[in-house]
């Protein structure tokens, strides 16, 4: 069962995480729907499913592969 996500409280504490997440290879629209999604660091990303990551707007194929491999997931689970 995933957490519960909690928006940026600031937007700078937004901007900041979609900076972040730009640097870490996401593209900006991506990087942005994270942040606004609560996803505000790596941890974030670590606790959450699969299905949640791929429910999130804006977030395709590639940014999934970038976001399993930040979150060390080499391979899907069955």
């Amino acid at each position: 069962m995933s957490r519960v996500r909690h928006k940026p409280s600031s937007f700078e504490e937004y901007w900041l995480a979609s900076k972040a997440w730009e640097r870490k290879g996401l593209p900006l629209g991506t990087a942005r729907a994270l942040a606004n999604a609560g996803f505000l660091k790596v941890d974030d990303l670590r606790s959450a499913n699969a299905l949640e990551l791929a429910s999130i707007p804006r977030v395709g194929r590639k940014s999934l592969a970038i976001l399993h491999k930040l979150a060390d997931r080499t391979k899907a689970r069955p």
